[in-house]
């Protein structure tokens, strides 16, 4: 054996580690860039002109459609850890009745507020149904449908 396969090997491995480590970049949501926003003009832009420029929004107002959210961040995850926003952008179009860009303003992601789902699950109606149960529910299933035909 030579004598420089241990370095190699100590290298190549070091090589392996040092890449499992390095920070997995993502982008979530719709991230309205500055030339994107600068195409929409307040009195004039239409609700149709916005999708073109900014794509769908990523949510609506709740109680009326004339306000249109985009919403976007970039997170970095290292190796097994929890991804870590490293930037947002929120963006709001108002329009008016007419469909006509009335507002775009952005809003600051510090405002935003952590919504805890919670672990609760809706009951059904009907009985849960083991494996055992549902595995000898199907053993003679097939062979009554090829009777009935």
């Amino acid at each position: 054996m030579p004598k420089f396969t241990a370095p190699l090997l100590a290298t190549g491995l070091l090589a392996i580690a040092l890449a499992g480590c390095s920070p997995i970049q993502a982008t979530r949501g719709n991230i309205a860039t500055d030339q994107r926003l600068a195409q929409i003009e307040p009195g004039v832009t239409s609700r149709v002109q916005v999708q073109y420029a900014l794509g769908t929004p990523t949510a609506t107002g709740t109680v009326d459609d004339k306000t249109w959210y985009y919403i976007g961040f970039r997170t970095a995850q290292t190796a097994f850890f929890e991804p870590e926003i490293t930037s947002q952008r929120i963006v709001k179009v108002r329009f008016n009745d007419e469909g006509i860009v009335e507002t775009v303003e952005e809003i600051d992601g510090s405002q935003a507020r952590h919504v805890d789902p919670v672990d609760r699950s809706t009951p059904t109606a009907g009985r849960e149904v083991t494996f055992v149960e549902q595995l000898l529910g199907n053993v003679n299933r097939s062979s009554k449908k090829k009777e009935e035909k």
